[in-house]
């Protein structure tokens, strides 16, 4: 079972249009084409496209059941969500990137209680951000509990792995951390908040899965393949939605960025290869059924956004190669 493909119609010869249209319409074709052959060979039994140019949408489909136009478990790419919600409360003063956090959330260790370590109340957002907090990828036991704030207690009774400041390091801790930042500092529920801050004004929905409330900033998040794919148009400046601090911020960041070494940003990979720049990052689902998802925004106005079921571990690679090639070309 799939579900049809869209894309726009061909114009009529002579129109000025009708090149970059029969352009867009070749990459969606080579997707329609490329993804069917990727699922057979990984064995992929369900997935969804979304694509975009120029912040429009150009086509999409469903494979197995699976539908580009509803909800899907997005794991990991819940992180880019959560660090523009944080990246909002910068641009309107409300914090800084080099705020630590026992001067940024103070509430919340009066809430949560004192760290175990008392060198996790010196990371600062900036660190969280780009997984250089000295974190550990996971805290042990979070499976078992039901809302951020058993994990981020957990988290709390954990020591550093590292002095923060090093090297990246990738942590969910970190994220989940940068969730109660956002849920402390808005004094509004994280997944009411970060909808608000993050998705709507990019004309996005989603939710959080309940069972997966406890690791909601840096993993829960369900949205449609098409929704996530508008959401990662706040990258660009005309959307308008990031501020001059946020912006130059991740300006930054992007020089750190060299061929074959990314850099992390605001919940995303900043990638340079030699054809151009991309935002790129993959998720895996926390959840027995299994599932992934995969976004990347091309430099040339392309952006691809694939949910898939199964485990995405091994997948990934092959799916970021074909999705270049489709927009890029071979």
């Amino acid at each position: 079972m799939y579900f049809g493909l869209w894309f726009g119609l061909i114009l009529a010869p002579g129109d000025p249009c009708t090149t970059a249209q029969a352009q867009s319409n070749a990459v969606v074709a080579t997707l329609d084409d490329t993804l069917p052959d990727w699922m057979r060979k990984h064995n992929v039994h369900a997935a969804a496209f979304a694509a975009l140019k120029d912040g429009r949408l150009a086509g999409s489909r469903g494979y197995g059941g699976m539908d580009p136009a509803k909800p899907a478990h997005i794991g990991s790419l819940s992180k880019a969500i959560t660090a523009v919600c944080v990246a909002r409360l910068i641009d309107a003063g409300r914090l800084s990137f080099t705020a630590p956090l026992g001067t940024a959330i103070p509430n919340a260790f009066r809430r949560y209680g004192e760290p175990a370590d008392p060198r996790l109340k010196a990371i600062t957002i900036e660190q969280l951000l780009m997984h250089r907090a000295g974190l550990a990828t996971s805290v042990p036991g979070w499976h078992g509990d039901h809302d951020m704030a058993t994990t981020f207690r957990r988290v709390l009774a954990q020591p550093l792995e590292s002095n923060s400041g090093g090297e990246m390091h990738y942590s969910n801790i970190g994220y989940l951390t940068l969730g109660i930042v956002a849920e402390t500092l808005a004094g509004q529920d994280y997944e009411q908040n970060c909808r608000g801050a993050a998705l709507a004004p990019m004309r996005a929905g989603g939710y959080i899965d309940q069972r997966l409330r406890q690791r909601a900033p840096n993993g829960g998040w369900t949205v449609s393949a098409i929704d996530y794919a508008k959401f990662v148009q706040v990258f660009d400046r005309s959307a308008g939605v990031l501020g001059e601090l946020s912006q130059t911020w991740q300006d930054k960041k992007w020089k750190d960025a060299r061929i074959g070494q990314p850099a992390y940003g605001l919940g995303t990979r900043l990638e340079r290869t030699r054809r151009g720049q991309i935002y790129s990052h993959g998720g895996s689902v926390g959840l027995p059924e299994r599932g992934g998802a995969y976004t990347m925004k091309f430099d040339n106005g392309w952006t691809t956004v694939v949910t898939f079921d199964g485990d995405p571990r091994g997948l990934t690679a092959d799916l970021h190669r074909r999705l270049e090639a489709a927009v890029y070309g071979r």
